[in-house]
């Protein structure tokens, strides 16, 4: 039986909401050759090639989660138009048209959210993309889609015809881990034939070298790629990935994109003051949410003492002066447009949003945080950040739980599921459960370190690539030490696996393990990691009980760049080597006793273990230290001030902290 994130409930209740490997639609040779004569006669001089039509179908969670306000559901998908210039002059689009309609009538008559063409002029062999976030069935699986985009001549510059549906063949996460030189990918495959993956590259761009984890696959899997590039990006570049995937006889292209910008794990939380920066240190907290003027004592001293990122607010149309201002700074990671906008704000007015801090600034990615899973595909793909606060004990939400005071703990497990979907291959940050006090469960408004852990888990197990705690209320972690004590012990299982799950994405393999314990595969170019929770509980309103799973054991299939050295579990105890059965494509391990959640990870090399057990040591001195030495030492960055064009410019020098 496949196993992957929606393992959490049977076979018979799963809906179209899984995560079926398909987004890009590639052109058939057959409608390559049915479309000659339409575009002869639409567009004789054929300058505008559309070399790619991507489709994915607007879909959550509906067996599991039931949101009530939902009464417009989303009925169309994201379509994604990938066109080169292939004239010998710069094209200048004006707008485009579809099934026989501009892009006004779809726009006004409300069948889309919003539309973003990247680059409305074109130059001789250059390509971009143009994405139509769909909300109505006329852009749904199976339908008809006629193409054409209007240029200055105020005639169609290039013509297609294909039909909207899901490529078996998806690229699903696109990282940057550690400098604008190296694309990290994952693709998924969804289809039963042979297919061979033969190159990769960055239109638009030069050359670079490709390696596979697996450059061939004979049924439902998943790869890596990592392109290695001749030259460096530009922070805030479109980055086109063009993938050649051979099929039997037939050579096709598959394409992706998102923005260039390098990616870390962030550990980090939105409350915090100078009074608790070193306390927020010692809880492992890295990034936290911070406005302001460069000049101030935050971003001038404090955030290099302290070795803090801040996510900085802009607040949608007014951030312009915080965008000049801060853009060059070394501590900001990104620009927070919004909180929460599905419940109030239409995703249009984002959009203006996200383009407006572009206009000022797009040397840092956008951030927007969601909290409404049927809204997800109607914003996710707005920011360069997708993030998503789903909390399943004693807070306010938005899906219909069964007790006023909390739901089952797996429910944020389908929000981060969902929020992925809709924003692949762009990576996903998540605010998980922590100490922020609620009124709706008044014997504990604060979770319990364990239904803390166990959500923690859910979300790393379904692909988030940075985590946020909500909250560090001061008052509240007083009252209830206990909670901030796991999110200083679960800061040291993130602190020794960060750049793990940063590389890594879920994936479907045979499992055999437990009924009610949840497995969750990722896989990176050389380690499988497994995320286990105990499902096997009761919802409480003083605190969720758990039942022990007894001597645990997890067999599970191995993708075939994966040969283990052994099997290791990280807890907020340290690193542990596991009894384990390696065989070429299978692995047995006996975990033990599973009270809430482990995590265990496969390497390929046998040093991980030194080195995860170094950097747990490193966690525990953290916690030790104290910040009020005179000397304002950077932590995470070391700086090089470069003076150009009166304008002062930071150079990372090293390594982040």
């Amino acid at each position: 039986m496949k196993h992957m994130f929606w393992r959490m409930r049977p076979a018979a209740a799963r809906t179209g909401v899984m995560l079926v490997a398909g987004f890009l639609v590639a052109q058939s040779a057959v409608t390559q050759t049915a479309q000659g004569g339409a575009d002869v006669r639409r567009n004789p001089n054929k300058k505008l090639r559309v070399d790619y039509v991507g489709f994915r179908p607007a879909t959550w969670e509906t067996d599991s989660v039931y949101e009530p306000q939902q009464d417009v559901p989303n009925r169309g998908g994201l379509v994604h138009v990938y066109m080169t210039n292939a004239n010998d002059a710069p094209l200048d689009l004006r707008y485009w048209r579809a099934n026989g309609e501009d892009e006004s009538h779809w726009l006004l008559g409300r069948f889309l959210a919003w539309h973003r063409l990247y680059d409305h002029r074109i130059e001789p062999g250059a390509s971009t993309v143009l994405e139509i976030n769909a909300v109505s069935d006329h852009f749904s699986e199976g339908k008809s889609f006629e193409f054409a985009y209007v240029d200055s001549s105020w005639r169609p510059a290039g013509y297609h015809e294909t039909v909207l549906k899901q490529d078996p063949v998806r690229v699903c996460s696109m990282v940057l881990p550690d400098n604008y030189n190296e694309i990290l990918f994952h693709v998924r495959y969804s289809g039963n034939k042979n297919i061979t993956f033969t190159s990769a590259e960055v239109l638009n761009y030069g050359g670079g070298k490709i390696t596979w984890a697996d450059d061939t696959l004979s049924g439902p899997g998943m790869t890596i790629g990592r392109l290695s590039l001749e030259k460096p990006l530009t922070p805030g570049q479109l980055i086109i990935l063009k993938i050649g995937v051979k099929d039997s006889d037939q050579k096709r292209f598959v394409y992706a994109h998102r923005r260039a910008y390098v990616d870390r794990f962030p550990i980090g939380t939105w409350s915090a003051n100078e009074k608790t920066y070193a306390l927020l240190r010692r809880l492992h907290i890295d990034t936290i949410v911070k406005g302001g003027h460069s000049r101030d004592p935050f971003f001038s001293e404090l955030a290099a003492k302290y070795g803090f990122h801040a996510m900085v607010h802009t607040t949608k149309f007014r951030g312009a002066d915080i965008l000049r201002d801060l853009g060059d700074h070394p501590a900001v990671d990104c620009w927070m447009l919004q909180d929460e906008p599905d419940w109030s704000t239409p995703p249009v007015v984002m959009l203006y949003s996200e383009e407006t801090a572009k206009y000022y600034n797009k040397t840092k990615p956008t951030f927007i945080t969601l909290c409404r899973n049927v809204k997800f595909f109607e914003y996710a793909s707005i920011p360069d950040i997708p993030c998503m606060d789903h909390y399943t004990v004693t807070a306010p939400t938005s899906s219909k739980w069964p007790h006023g005071y909390g739901t089952y703990l797996e429910e944020t497990a389908y929000y981060t599921r969902d929020l992925k979907e809709a924003s692949e291959p762009k990576p996903i940050w998540v605010w998980s459960q922590a100490i922020a006090s609620w009124t709706e469960r008044p014997k504990r408004p604060v979770p319990t370190p364990e239904e803390l852990a166990a959500q923690l888990m859910y979300n790393l197990g379904r692909g988030a690539k940075g985590i946020i705690w909500f909250n560090y209320e001061h008052e509240a972690a007083e009252r209830y030490p206990d909670v901030r004590e796991a999110m200083q012990r679960w800061g040291r299982v993130m602190r020794v696996t960060r750049e793990d799950f940063l590389r890594s994405d879920p994936t479907a393999l045979d499992i055999n393990a437990p009924a009610k314990l949840d497995v969750a595969p990722l896989i990176t170019p050389d380690k499988l990691i497994l995320c286990l929770t105990n499902r096997d509980y009761d919802i409480d309103p003083a605190a969720y009980h758990f039942r022990t799973q007894k001597n645990v054991t997890v067999e599970i299939e191995l993708p075939s760049w994966i040969e283990p050295a052994l099997a290791l579990e990280v807890t907020p105890d340290g690193v542990r080597q596991l009894p384990a059965d390696i065989k070429r494509n299978k692995a047995g391990i006996t975990v033990g006793d599973v009270h809430v959640c482990t995590l265990v990870v496969l390497p390929n090399a046998r040093d991980v273990q030194q080195a995860y057990t170094a950097e747990y040591a490193r966690a525990l001195e953290q916690e030790k230290k104290r910040f009020d030495e005179a000397s304002s030492r950077v932590l995470w960055h070391k700086h090089v001030v470069v003076k150009r064009r009166r304008k002062t410019h930071f150079v990372n020098n090293t390594e982040p902290y």
